[in-house]
């Protein structure tokens, strides 16, 4: 029997989420009448933690501010806040943990597909009753789960992994393209705040995120001010700094640095907004982060700056002149051959030691190759 109830069992993460889309347009046309639903367990609150996990957010409110609120395979969408349920001690929590199970249930899923290796997720969707359970072989509950292939994502790369999931319940591949629908309302907004700062069609834009999840991932930002100078002196090339709701330390930082003018987004509920403006420009330069996937998923070249041994799991794209990656290619002395400890310098804040090895004449030769070169997704 083809699947017809298909629950994802998925992490809040912008990348995550965005690498997730080939698997779920493989879904909807390998098993077209399946309806396809994805659960969001955010790991960063993007709206007050403190809600009532007796209650998941529902689809209307969740599609508002997901980046898969868009995405035309997914036909319902819920959201957990994962910091708001740790929050929550005994019989608060035993409780909200029976409510979430109890709506899993009620949904009557057949198939549950765990997109992490988590107890949680093998152990709701073993309790969901789906009699279909997938998830990797080597976690601590596989036998809760029906079909455990032997994938690992440090081995292909997180998006072949997640298209491993859904390829060992019969799903077909047609391409690892991943996708994001930016919303005709958001394209909208983009051109008139384009316009308010006066940037015309005729400049280049490049978009800079200095931000990510961990302080060790994200280069110094006294060479993000650097390569900014640089780069507002090519001609016809405006910069657009984009500031999330958790980058304030690194925008802080760089403007200690910077003083030249330099236009800057700031974070908006809406993803779609963000997308918008990130298809406006000409190239995105980015850390290992969420904004990186956002723009290869809306076609704009990028460039992100990785840790030496990170590319295998998240750079999980093919290279090309336009999808391009930088990191160091000596041995860093702080870490042992082959592994990336993410050491920060004694003294330093931000960026460890093998990401360092980035030059700032690095980043704007590559940027000059890529803004020079035809356009290939």
């Amino acid at each position: 029997m083809p699947p017809s109830r298909v629950l994802f069992l998925a992490e809040g993460q912008l990348g995550d989420l965005l690498l997730l889309t080939p698997a779920l347009r493989a879904m909807k046309k390998s098993f077209p009448s399946a309806s396809i639903a994805v659960l969001v367990v955010e790991r960063y609150a993007s709206s007050n933690p403190r809600i009532d996990f007796g209650n998941l957010t529902a689809t209307s409110i969740g599609r508002e501010r997901s980046v898969l609120g868009t995405n035309s395979n997914v036909d319902e969408l819920y959201v957990v806040n994962r910091m708001a349920l740790r929050e929550l001690t005994g019989m608060r929590r035993l409780s909200s943990e029976a409510s979430i199970i109890k709506f899993l249930r009620r949904k009557q899923f057949d198939t549950v597909i765990c997109t992490f290796r988590e107890d949680r997720f093998a152990l709701w969707a073993f309790l969901s009753a789906a009699k279909i359970r997938v998830g990797q072989n080597n976690q601590g509950l596989r036998w809760l789960l029906t079909n455990t292939p032997e994938i690992e994502k440090r081995d292909r790369g997180v998006l072949e992994y997640y298209c491993d999931l859904v390829r060992a319940i019969g799903a077909t591949i047609d391409s690892p393209k991943t996708d994001f629908e930016i919303p005709e309302s958001s394209r909208r907004w983009a051109d008139e705040y384009l316009d308010s700062l006066g940037i015309t069609g005729e400049k280049k834009l490049i978009g800079i995120h200095p931000g990510a999840t961990g302080d060790y991932k994200i280069w110094p930002p006294e060479r993000y001010a650097e390569l900014m100078e640089q780069l507002q002196a090519l001609p016809n090339v405006r910069v657009l700094l984009f500031k999330g709701h958790m980058d304030e330390p690194i925008i802080k930082a760089i403007r200690k640095s910077f003083r030249g003018l330099v236009f800057q987004a700031e974070a908006r509920a809406k993803i779609g907004d963000i997308a918008a403006l990130i298809h406006r420009c000409s190239l995105c330069i980015s850390n290992d982060s969420g904004p990186r996937h956002l723009a290869v998923a809306v076609g704009t070249p990028s460039l992100a700056l990785f840790r030496k041994f990170h590319d295998q799991e998240w750079g999980t794209y093919r290279e090309t002149n336009t999808v391009a990656t930088l990191k160091g290619s000596e041995q860093c002395s702080a870490c042992p051959p082959g592994v990336c400890l993410d050491k920060v310098p004694d003294g330093m804040r931000f960026g460890s030691y093998c990401l360092r090895m980035i030059t700032v004449r690095q980043v704007v030769e590559r940027v000059n190759e890529i803004l020079n070169s035809p356009k290939q997704m």
